[in-house]
């Protein structure tokens, strides 16, 4: 689906009960909130109907309902009437909208449909190309099946950011062992392809006095390593990249909308890509690796390597000048079992930090639960190990909270980690979770 300013002609239009028109009362008796009823077919178009939506998250309700219905009926072009929250059910429109048809046989090329939404200003419509743009990047790199990306592949789709403006950086095998990525390195070894390191800035106007740092785990097939998964497990395991793609969508959102960037604010991104297979070279059990940071760390589960790389990956972002970070990854199935699917888990040292992306997230209409970052689980890293830490100590029990905190030993600036287990595809669709709440987090800029 995409937003566009005006329309030829209109395929479906939604009007909201009590506005414009009057509406017989039969077809408002039992219409719910957020719920979309088609009430009249013609050859100059369909007609449904709606409550207007006294709510964004009601908005969003009607805006993936709409775009259910425009999906049966076929139609090409939408028109919506002008509400309270024009942009929030236009913004659940455009996602709802999506399919991934690259994949299908015979012609998968098809015209997308049209969406008008009225009242909104050109600046709001600005903002939702923007991150719709990103959101499908995101999306389509999440979906892709393990042998179409690849670490080297997702090097050269975010290579192509560069024809938006955003400056692109990727280093290999070699350039990440020389920096003393050693994790990186080692999550890699089993893989044919080796790891890369993407790295994207986009500069800021004037001098930077905010340098944000998003680091997305980019592990783009987990076959769990020597500590293989089953069968079950395994399946789906091409989505282990979602934080890479959240990461790579906002830059190309932000590539969009860096007008509104707030002066003086650079934003970085920070990839960390390996794929985590079995193979002669491949990371065992017992095997101790130190990271760019100097820690060193006894690999007990090589199922645990979504913490290794992006340790890494921190320990750079500071060591480049980060000044706060925020790192995404599809990081513990326990997340899963805490808080579904619809619900990213937040760990955060710094209770600005926090504050800043919860309200980046409400207005962005995903969700997030703030967790404990509870030091003293990290003691059970630090048993028994001939290392600094073990990355895991193979108990559930708060396994989330315990590889946050292990994050946290690689990280010197204001942080904040989100585990999106289970946001990052639903029913086995990309959803881009993220990318609205870091476009709305660093446009914010910081609290004064």
């Amino acid at each position: 689906m995409q937003l566009v300013d005006s329309l030829e002609r209109t395929d479906l239009s939604l009007t909201f009960a009590g506005t414009g028109a009057a509406h017989p009362e039969r077809l408002t008796r039992g219409l719910d909130a957020g719920e979309v009823q088609l009430i009249s077919r013609g050859e100059d178009g369909d007609v449904a109907l709606a409550l207007a939506p006294d709510t964004a998250q009601e908005a969003r309700e009607l805006g993936e309902a709409l775009a259910k219905l425009a999906r049966e009926l076929k139609a090409e072009t939408v028109k919506v009437a002008a509400s309270d929250h024009s942009g929030a059910l236009a913004a659940a429109a455009l996602t709802a909208g999506w399919q991934d048809r690259r994949y299908k046989g015979g012609d998968s090329a098809t015209a997308q449909t049209q969406l008008l939404a009225e009242g909104l200003d050109a600046a709001a419509s600005a903002r939702l190309r923007g991150v719709a743009a990103g959101r499908t990047f995101a999306r389509e790199l999440v979906s892709a099946p393990a042998n179409h990306l690849n670490p080297a592949t997702m090097a050269r789709e975010a290579q192509g950011l560069s024809a938006h403006g955003v400056e692109v950086e990727v280093w290999d095998g070699g350039a990440i062992e020389a920096r003393g990525m050693g994790l990186l390195a080692a999550v890699a070894a089993g893989s044919a392809t080796g790891p890369r390191l993407i790295r994207l800035t986009l500069p800021a106007r004037g001098e930077a006095t905010r340098i944000v740092a998003l680091v997305g785990k980019g592990i783009t097939f987990d076959t769990g390593g020597y500590s293989l998964k089953t069968g079950a497990g395994m399946y789906g395991m091409k989505n282990d990249m979602g934080g890479a793609g959240a990461v790579l969508g906002t830059m190309r959102a932000l590539a969009e909308l860096r007008a509104s960037i707030p002066e003086g604010t650079e934003v970085r991104a920070y990839v960390a890509a390996a794929e985590n297979m079995v193979g002669p070279h491949a990371m065992r059990p017992g095997d101790v690796y130190r990271a760019a940071n100097g820690k060193t760390v006894e690999v007990t589960n090589t199922d645990a390597e979504g913490r290794l790389v992006l340790a890494d990956a921190l320990a750079v972002a500071c060591d480049e000048g980060a000044t706060e970070l925020v790192d995404l990854a599809t990081l513990t199935g326990v997340k899963v079992a805490a808080l579904g699917n619809d619900i990213a888990a937040l760990f955060c040292s710094d209770a600005d930090l926090a504050a800043r992306l919860k309200t980046g997230a409400e207005a962005a209409g995903e969700l997030l639960w703030e967790m404990p970052l509870h030091q003293p689980y990290l003691k059970s890293y630090r048993k028994n190990t001939i290392a600094d830490l073990k990355n895991s100590d193979m108990v559930p029990a708060g396994g989330s909270i315990k590889a946050a905190l292990f994050l946290q030993q690689f990280v010197t600036r204001p942080w904040a980690h989100l585990d999106i287990a289970g946001n990052a595809a639903k029913e086995d669709v990309a959803t881009g979770w993220g990318v609205g709440t870091l476009v709305e987090y660093v446009l914010a800029g910081q609290a004064d």
